[in-house]
């Protein structure tokens, strides 16, 4: 029960972000400004050790070199809802110091809670058509026969994949059609994300290809907020609007 609740909710918010997916307005960053970024990001990667709760995070940094744990104080990251997901002992940690005052935390992320796979339920849009031209959104629907309207109702699932060691894919986009067998409704277009990363609290999603050498390109970086992570849910808000994921039933 407890899985269908939030499969329910997450898929809803799914439905009412889809609409915001028809275009590609995410805040982008150049692909020559990414290495800078990453080199000025300042996130302590550590693990959990056991003590962490609601007021302070203890952890022992990923260059470890003998010592006691450090600790941070992460009251009001966690009043602000800035501590995403739930820390157990020996989980890998993101965490951004309060620039402000070095002995706290403002942000912290649960990095096995993110690990993984995610899905996010899309919906089509309509293809543009010369007849349709002036008219609006409801009075296309409704000069289309009901065969072309249940497509409307068709989500697909979009699939990203995290991993450690910063690797990021996505999978589920539709091929692509050829003009003899073009469907009247056509889905958001997917992101091939290989790479994500952290600065100053934000979140980066790197899209690359491999060119004809073998080299990876970076294409585009999307900058994004997370806004969620449960070890169910995830959501992540976009500059065009929030997107809901879910974890795929087994």
């Amino acid at each position: 029960m407890k899985k269908a609740l939030v499969f329910a909710t997450i898929f809803a918010l799914a439905m009412l972000s889809s609409c915001s997916q028809t275009k590609e307005n995410d805040n982008q960053v150049e692909s020559s400004e990414v290495d800078s970024l990453l080199n000025d990001d300042a996130t302590i990667y550590g693990l959990a050790c056991d003590g962490c709760n609601d007021t302070i995070v203890v952890f022992l940094t990923l260059d470890y070199d003998g010592g006691d744990p450090d600790t941070l104080n992460v009251l009001d990251a966690t009043r602000q809802h800035m501590v995403f997901g739930n820390i157990r002992i020996g989980d890998k940690l993101a965490i951004v110091r309060d620039e402000q005052d070095s002995t706290k935390a403002r942000m912290l992320v649960d990095l096995d809670n993110l690990m993984g796979e995610w899905c996010q339920q899309v919906l089509p849009t309509l293809r543009e058509r010369a007849d349709m031209e002036g008219l609006t959104h409801h009075e296309k629907v409704e000069q289309l026969p009901d065969s072309i309207r249940e497509l409307l109702h068709i989500p697909h699932e979009y699939t990203y994949v995290f991993k450690s060691d910063n690797v990021l894919f996505t999978k589920g986009a539709n091929r692509q059609a050829t003009s003899d067998e073009m469907l009247p409704v056509e889905y958001p277009p997917l992101k091939r994300y290989r790479e994500w990363a952290f600065n100053k609290g934000q979140f980066l999603l790197i899209e690359s290809k491999t060119d004809s050498l073998g080299n990876n390109i970076v294409v585009s970086t999307d900058t994004v907020d997370l806004m969620l992570l449960t070890p169910d849910s995830l959501v992540l808000r976009f500059n065009n609007g929030p997107r809901g994921f879910y974890r795929p039933v087994i």
